[in-house]
């Protein structure tokens, strides 16, 4: 009979990434914050590059517009970076 804990250590693990992402979520929407300030956090939990829509699927209750407002903001601050054109959008963190 084959080890059953390398797969139950694979279900547990997986069962707490979910609810880490469940948390940071939360913690986005669960105060109500200015856009600039709930982007900044969005991409603050973001790793490596990402897009406009991972910071939308972060922050569901503000518009595109503000999201991308504060994507904008970010950038001329220089605490972002960004690459690419129209849909090949990306950002990274610079700080």
């Amino acid at each position: 009979m084959e080890d059953a804990v390398p797969f139950i250590k694979y279900l547990l693990w997986t069962v707490l990434a979910a609810y880490k992402d469940f948390e940071d979520r939360f913690a986005l929407v669960e105060t109500k914050l200015p856009a600039l300030e709930t982007v900044r956090r969005a991409a603050l939990n973001k790793i490596g590059r990402f897009t406009k829509q991972d910071i939308r699927e972060l922050c569901p209750s503000l518009s595109i517009s503000s999201i991308e407002g504060g994507l904008q903001k970010l950038v001329s601050s220089g605490k972002l970076k960004r690459e690419g054109s129209e849909k090949n959008i990306c950002y990274y963190r610079l700080k």
